[in-house]
């Protein structure tokens, strides 16, 4: 009887000595690297905050600039808050993409006349009519204003509507007289609350102008000083609500209407 040949034997995978040492460095390498992901993250929170803090640090002393200056003329109480609320609905209206884009829109429509700060305090308080040279002075204003937040790049859409938040839409206004759509959308919006809200509001020589004359003179001021579309959503906002402008809400009723934004300069 022949003896079966034995088969043979296939060899077993060969043990790496060192195998255990690298898995064991792998594991300490993904711990480290999760550290770091950790560490980094809150080193990108705490930027964060600091970014905000400094913002808000900002904000409140252009606030605070812009306050000093309002409670320097008696005849302009409240007037920072009521053209922020309205610029900001009426700006709602024409162009709801313009207040997305711009968050900070609101806080150009309150730091509107920043640039007063650098008008000497006898043309600013001057009870009487300012002379020739005087409003040649106190039209410097914009310009100081848009001066002033231009370096403060989270405000940096804000710097045209301050700049430009007193010109007129026949080209007669100042700084740069610019015409018609020349004007940045947001300044345009601007010139027709702030004329309202100066109209509507008390005065040591007047009492405050009822709605429906104020609107009135608005509408005739159509073309020369203001936009015709601007003052026709301006219109139907006002007719469409209830307001009481001495009680401005923080918030107005959303847009029925709105138009497409028009080309600024």
């Amino acid at each position: 009887m022949i003896d079966p040949i034995p088969s043979p034997s296939v060899p077993g995978p060969i043990a790496d000595p060192e195998m255990p040492a690298v898995h064991e460095q792998l594991i300490v390498f993904a711990r480290e690297l999760g550290e770091l992901y950790r560490l980094e993250r809150a080193r990108s929170a705490e930027l964060e905050r600091v970014l905000a803090s400094l913002q808000e640090t900002y904000l409140a002393t252009m606030k605070s600039l812009a306050q000093v200056i309002e409670a320097k003329d008696r005849t302009t109480r409240g007037h920072l808050e009521r053209t922020q609320t309205y610029g900001v609905a009426l700006a709602r209206r024409i162009a709801p993409s313009l207040v997305d884009a711009s968050p900070t829109l609101g806080y150009g429509f309150f730091l509107h006349d920043i640039g007063k700060v650098g008008i000497p305090e006898h043309i600013l308080c001057k009870e009487g009519p300012l002379d020739d040279g005087e409003w040649e002075v106190m039209r410097r204003h914009p310009v100081i204003g848009a001066q002033i937040i231009a370096p403060i790049s989270f405000l940096s859409g804000a710097v045209e509507l301050i700049r430009h938040h007193h010109e007129r839409f026949d080209g007669s206004g100042y700084p740069d007289a610019l015409r018609g759509e020349e004007i940045p959308l947001t300044a345009r919006v601007f010139a027709v609350v702030d004329a309202f809200d100066a109209m509507t509001s008390e005065r040591p020589y007047r009492g405050p102008m009822q709605l429906e004359r104020a609107l009135d003179e608005i509408r005739r001021g159509a073309g020369a000083q203001f936009d015709p579309e601007v003052v026709r959503v301006f219109a139907q906002m006002i007719e469409e609500e209830s307001w009481d402008t001495d009680e401005v809400p923080e918030e107005l009723p959303p847009a029925r209407t709105a138009i497409a934004p028009q080309r600024a300069g």
